[in-house]
């Protein structure tokens, strides 16, 4: 009977030892992190080049957003950063995601640059207009034709990606192109003139960083770290903004008075807004979500029966 108990309580602890073992390689699995080049996306780069992240955490670059959530929906990434519309798109598609940070609101960094003979919105009818039709953009030229009363009939879509809009630009492959930094400052530097921003729509465009669901109990050093990291590239970026603007321009491929220039259309949330719009609160990030929701049915961009949720995590702020 004692020599019962004995392996009993023997195959216990090595099954509990197992146990933890297991644990301890999913908290130590590597966090991944798909971005697009945007300005808003940099200071997680900047903390990496700073050694802020602590945990395993690897940043993914990609050449367009519509990349970025492929991956993403195929489980090549743990995280991304993405706008909130693109979120309604996971939502849309049933993948069920958390969000655990608010990068920035766009105040005016999201575009359309026209050609120079083009003066304003109206004189987009009739025209070819690019656009990643299946990401932000998207959504910034549906609510600009809206704002402008112009029918999505009467212009030319041409599918084009990021990473493609200059050069389908400078092909005349299109008459507009539906941007955002630092491609924005690049087609201003070749004659393009800015005929629409997300000034016009505020708060509407706002990035995040999401995860599945499931990464909330694997990764939680990891997204403890990766929080922690963003903060302290912020306060990189006001304390020292010469090396920090140096960096991310090196990044961009522009020059340093360019890169701090393109952050003039961008708020990058504290601390402080960042637990106010993960809240539950009435001015949370939910209440932009859901306003967000309905539109994107009214412009045909979702399925109007769908019915999206969101689901908003503070627990992994500093």
């Amino acid at each position: 009977m004692q020599i019962q108990w004995t392996l009993r309580s023997t195959a216990k602890i090595v099954s509990l030892f197992i146990i933890t073992c297991i644990g301890n390689i999913a908290q130590a699995e590597t966090l991944r992190v798909g971005t697009t080049l945007w300005p808003g996306y940099e200071p997680l780069y900047l903390a990496k080049e700073l050694k802020e992240f602590k945990e395993d955490i690897r940043m993914i670059h990609y050449p367009s957003t519509s990349d970025v959530l492929r991956a993403f929906k195929n489980r090549i990434l743990e995280a991304a950063a993405l706008t909130l519309d693109e979120v309604v798109l996971l939502e849309e598609a049933n993948i069920p995601v958390q969000i655990i940070l608010v990068l920035d609101i766009s105040e005016g960094a999201d575009v359309i640059m026209a050609r120079p003979e083009i003066k304003n919105m109206q004189g987009l009818i009739g025209a070819k207009v690019a656009v990643e039709s299946t990401a932000v953009g998207a959504y910034v030229l549906s609510r600009a034709l809206q704002v402008h009363d112009i029918g999505i009939h009467q212009i030319a879509l041409v599918n084009v990606e990021n990473s493609s809009h200059k050069d389908a630009y400078q092909k005349e492959l299109a008459d507009a192109i539906v941007t955002y930094e630092p491609v924005r400052t690049q087609l201003l530097n070749i004659g393009a003139k800015q005929i629409f921003s997300s000034l016009e729509i505020p708060g509407e465009v706002v990035d995040v960083l999401v995860v599945h669901d499931d990464v909330i109990q694997s990764h939680r050093d990891q997204l403890l770290d990766i929080t922690k990291g963003w903060f302290a590239a912020l306060k990189q970026i006001k304390d020292e903004p010469v090396d920090s603007y140096t960096f991310i321009a090196s990044r961009m491929k522009i020059t340093p008075r360019e890169a701090k220039e393109s952050y003039y259309g961008l708020s990058l949330p504290s601390l402080k807004k960042n637990k106010k719009l993960l809240s539950n609160t009435p001015d949370s990030l939910a209440t932009t979500f859901s306003r967000l929701s309905e539109q994107m049915k009214i412009s045909g961009l979702i399925n109007p029966e769908v019915k999206p949720k969101i689901l908003l995590n503070d627990q992994f702020l500093p």
